[in-house]
């Protein structure tokens, strides 16, 4: 097993110091870089494209948190436990939703500017499995947008945030346990970047699959990044599929948001029959696991590769939901008027680096928040808007964490120099692309809503044969980098859903397709000497 991807020498290399590195620029990431610089601490985010390009950016529906007059902290702990399939930790939970009222008026009070009622209190929606109206939403379908605004302008006002645009972090710095920092593909050269203390909030993995709502650059690089240093990866098996994406040939996957089921939205077969009543009493608002099985089936019954959501029941859709409006008007929908053709998309990743309540890794120094890290919070499928509201909760916390285990004024340790001897890369562009294609196509058709044991090993053998091609090869460009993300965390959702022998959450096997008590555990990965992963059980 690789542990770097690029060709470097730490003597040779240019070298930018800082006290803490935050990879990332989504709601976690510039949530732990606010509060490191509000508590003094010097901060540098490096974010692989622009800062305004995350899945944070491109969220819709809204960040959940218990402000109504008729909620409490411990309702939305019970949705989440109920959302999660037995899988939930209790503590994560209790956290998130005792401390998300909080953070979400501190992004108010910083100037974040939600959606209110005509009296000026907040206009809470509904979505999937919540039994309060809880979301809070801005410009009505634009919530991520918001955030992302309102966080990176907060950023721009701290003197002590530094960013660095278009850095590709490509390997992490870790001796004896330690992480020291990373390199980094910045202007075409490598770049060396030391820091007391690393942060990882890299986003998720949607670009696995060749249908997803997530943005280019979501392949798990993060996770790569944690994996090949020897950090735990945990429940890497659940993968959030988003029940209503837009399904048009020669389209993307353009996510219509589960606040438009919240606000009514039906859903029917091509055959013209309303069909989620027979699947579960929520009906449309029924866990997103169990919406996403349900059209899948609807869609094999039928012979179609799409159902039909319908909006044209709302009063008002193209005001409650702006954006959705002007895009698909764009791709030839009104909704309005018409039903929208949808399929289910790869959304979410419940799995990632395991972490404490803190964001600890298993490697000191290391820490994780976010889509990116893994705290057991979302058990095996994700209750609607808690990914925003993990973010900012976790990235607050990491940020603690950070000062306390690495108070300020300490100068760096002596770490010595790193070096990687690699073979020149040889793959042709076009063949690169070939294969990127193929490994979406790999984990849509066999890791998708519905998995089998013959269609995980069919996966793992052909991700096999592709990987062999690259072994060894030093990567000199974000294309390059992005391919063995590919790789290495396809074969990692791959494995741990073959061993998985039961159906949970988002995970659905064929050949197991009910839940069983033996497999209530969550499963943990690593590397170890450079072998490949072992596995250990936790309950």
């Amino acid at each position: 097993m690789e542990t770097y991807w690029t060709q470097f020498d730490t003597a040779d290399a240019p070298v930018i110091e800082t006290d803490i590195l935050v990879i990332g620029s989504g709601a976690a990431g510039l949530q732990t870089a606010w509060s490191l610089a509000e508590a003094g601490r010097e901060v540098l985010v490096a974010v692989r494209d622009e800062l305004q390009d995350s899945n944070t950016a491109k969220a819709q529906g809204g960040i959940a948190a218990a402000l109504g007059k008729d909620d409490d902290p411990s309702l939305h702990y019970q949705d989440t436990l109920v959302a999660g399939a037995g899988l939930t930790d209790e503590k994560m939970a209790k956290i998130v939703v005792t401390e998300g009222p909080q953070v979400v008026l501190d992004l108010l009070h910083h100037g974040a500017q939600f959606d209110r009622n005509p009296d000026g209190t907040l206009a809470l929606g509904r979505e999937g499995c919540h039994s309060r109206n809880r979301i809070v939403h801005a410009n009505g379908d634009s919530t991520g947008a918001e955030v992302s605004r309102a966080l990176r302008a907060i950023a721009g006002r701290e003197k002590r945030i530094r960013t660095l645009e278009h850095c590709y972090v490509t390997d992490l710095l870790v001796r004896d346990g330690i992480c020291w920092g990373a390199m980094a593909l910045y202007q075409g050269k490598m770049l060396h970047i030391r820091a007391r203390g690393t942060v990882l909030a890299t986003g998720g993995v949607g670009r696995l699959f060749a249908h997803t709502t997530n943005p280019e650059g979501a392949v798990g690089s993060g996770l790569a990044l944690a994996y090949r240093a020897g950090a735990e990866l945990m429940d890497m098996e659940f993968v959030q599929f988003h029940p209503t994406a837009l399904a048009i040939p020669g389209h993307p996957s353009f996510l219509v948001s589960e606040a438009v089921r919240g606000a009514g939205a039906l859903l029917y077969n091509t055959r013209g029959e309303r069909f989620m009543p027979g699947y579960h009493p929520m009906k449309e608002l029924a866990p997103r696991d169990v919406v996403a099985r349900a059209i899948a089936t609807e869609m094999k019954a039928c012979g179609s590769d799409h159902v039909l959501l319908d909006a044209t029941v709302i009063d008002r859709v193209e005001e409650k939901f702006p954006m959705i409006f002007r895009t698909l008007l764009e791709y030839g929908v009104d909704m309005r008027k018409e039903r929208i053709p949808i399929a289910p998309a790869a959304h979410y990743m419940m799995g990632g680096i395991r972490t404490d309540a803190w964001g600890h890794t298993s490697i000191q120094r290391l820490y994780a928040c976010g889509e990116a890290a893994c705290t057991g919070l979302q058990g095996a499928n994700r209750l609607a808007s808690n990914s925003l509201l993990e973010g900012l909760v976790f990235g607050r916390r990491a940020a603690q964490a950070l000062c306390k285990d690495l108070p300020a004024g300490q100068s760096f340790a002596e770490e010595g120099d790193w070096q990687s001897r690699l073979q020149p890369w040889e793959i042709s562009p076009g063949t690169l692309e070939a294969d990127r294609k193929a490994l979406q196509e790999i984990m849509s058709r066999q890791l998708g809503i519905a998995r089998d044991r013959e269609s995980i090993e069919k996966a793992l053998d052909a991700l096999a044969a592709i990987g062999k091609k690259y072994e060894g090869a030093a990567a000199s460009a974000s294309a390059q980098l992005d391919l063995k993300s590919q790789l290495l965390v396809s074969r990692l959702i791959a494995q741990a859903a073959l061993r998985r022998e039961e159906s949970r959450g988002a995970h659905y096997r064929l050949d197991y397709p009910e839940p069983r008590e033996c497999w209530k555990h969550h499963s943990i990965e690593e590397l170890q000497g450079g072998a490949p992963h072992v596995q250990r059980n936790i309950g």
